[in-house]
């Protein structure tokens, strides 16, 4: 018994390769990005801290260096009491050099906490926008 095999007759069509290109288009993003704008103002309000605490610790530091001896009224102390005139303007003088190095300190504690802050955020905007 003989087999026989059909063969189709229909031409096959050769097969069509379809190109494709990969486009890289940048993503538009529609609304706000909450980290570039958290990272931007927190970058502005630690600036400015530390912009402020760097004109209070010069106006500290001219405060040490020329005290305001503030002004004291001799006619307007009692007669009884015995406070020299000049006791008191040394005591406002030291009272406003004691301020002033309160203040000169508070000043540098605070430029040790948000120049480091300020830094570091100003260091994470520069990678997001490379």
């Amino acid at each position: 018994m003989a087999t026989t095999v059909k063969k189709s007759s229909a031409k096959k069509s050769p097969a069509k390769k379809t190109i494709t290109k990969k486009i890289e288009m940048p993503i538009a993003h529609i609304g706000v990005d909450w980290r570039s704008l958290y990272l931007y103002a927190i970058s502005l309000i630690t600036l400015l801290i530390c912009i402020f605490t760097v004109i209070s610790l010069i106006n500290r530091g001219l405060d040490l260096i020329v005290p305001d001896a503030g002004y004291v009224d001799p006619y307007a102390t009692q007669t009884d009491s015995k406070v020299d005139p000049e006791v008191l303007r040394q005591a406002n003088i030291d009272q406003s050099r004691r301020s002033a190095i309160r203040g000169i300190t508070s000043s540098i504690v605070s430029l040790l906490v948000t120049v480091p802050v300020y830094l570091y955020h100003w260091r994470m905007v520069r990678k997001i926008s490379n």
